[in-house]
């Protein structure tokens, strides 16, 4: 029986090979596969350790890409399947035991996303392109690095903005999608990415939304973490043009409220956990499309 698929998207070359190298260094990939979706401009030469790519003509996008390699883990029965960013590097053995300690806490919990040492600081007021690093990016980490971060207090870091938590423990809810272990079964339950998101951002959101209006969950844990680079291709599209697939201007879209409307959900946009608030203050779950994108290669 296969445990787990990993799929993993790049549209540029410099991150893959240590992701999977990572990969395989921290973790038991015994009864685990590997799909990668294969967005460079010129494809992915002598990649190791992978055992399906699949190459699009054009670039598929985030949620695309990703639908396309979880079919593979869906028709293989795996029992989890993993949507990762290539500009993720593992850093510790003990990372899967976290993920799975996470899952037992809970049988809403259908998908479980590690947190980083390093976190965009917009998510706490800091402008956009500036990080939050617990940790510095080591090559190795140490176990006593691992500790550190398992333990979660960070009261002793002098930088972190106000907003930030000294003492970070458990879950939070609601994920960004940059390296979630998803059961296989939310995709019977919740259904695939959006693909009208193109080429990437606001689908996360979208699949949150949808989760917690069916009363599950999707939760980021502290009881796992993983070295995440952060906007790598996003933020950076100028830079890596040369390397990936052309996006395609006319695909381009973000429009939640097209699929949640306002007027159905108590004149409130989309929310990712799902629910809109009346004037009494009860919480409703949103109404949606029924359809969820499926977009021709």
């Amino acid at each position: 029986m296969i445990n787990n698929v990993f799929v993993i998207n790049p549209v540029r070359t410099t991150y893959i090979q240590s992701c999977i190298d990572t990969l395989y260094k921290y973790t038991d990939m015994k009864n685990n596969k590997v799909v990668v979706v294969d967005q460079t401009a010129k494809g992915l030469n002598n990649l190791k350790g992978v055992h399906l790519i699949l190459r699009p003509h054009r670039n598929l996008g985030f949620a695309k890409s990703m639908n396309e390699g979880i079919i593979h883990g869906i028709r293989w029965k795996s029992k989890y399947i993993t949507c990762l960013n290539d500009d993720i590097e593992f850093i510790n053995k003990k990372w899967w035991e976290g993920i799975e300690e996470t899952f037992q806490m809970s049988d809403r919990i259908l998908g479980v996303n590690p947190m980083s040492p390093r976190e965009p600081g917009w998510g706490y007021g800091m402008d956009h392109g500036h990080y939050i690093d617990l940790l510095p990016y080591k090559k190795h980490f140490s176990e006593k690095d691992y500790e550190y971060l398992l333990e979660g207090d960070f009261s002793s870091i002098k930088k972190l903005p106000d907003t930030y938590p000294r003492k970070k423990t458990g879950v939070i809810d609601a994920i960004a999608t940059w390296c979630t272990i998803f059961k296989r079964e939310f995709f019977d339950k919740i259904g695939f990415f959006e693909e009208r998101y193109y080429p990437g951002g606001g689908e996360d959101y979208d699949l949150d939304a949808r989760c917690y209006r069916e009363d599950y969950r999707l939760v980021g844990t502290t009881k796992s973490w993983v070295w995440h680079w952060w906007g790598s291709s996003k933020d950076h599209q100028g830079e890596i043009k040369s390397e990936s697939l052309p996006i395609i201007d006319d695909l381009r879209w973000n429009s939640s409220n097209l699929i949640w409307p306002e007027k159905e959900n108590g004149g409130q946009n989309m929310d990712p956990w799902g629910k809109w608030t009346d004037k009494k203050g009860l919480k409703h779950p949103m109404k949606r499309d029924d359809t969820i994108g499926i977009i021709d290669m």
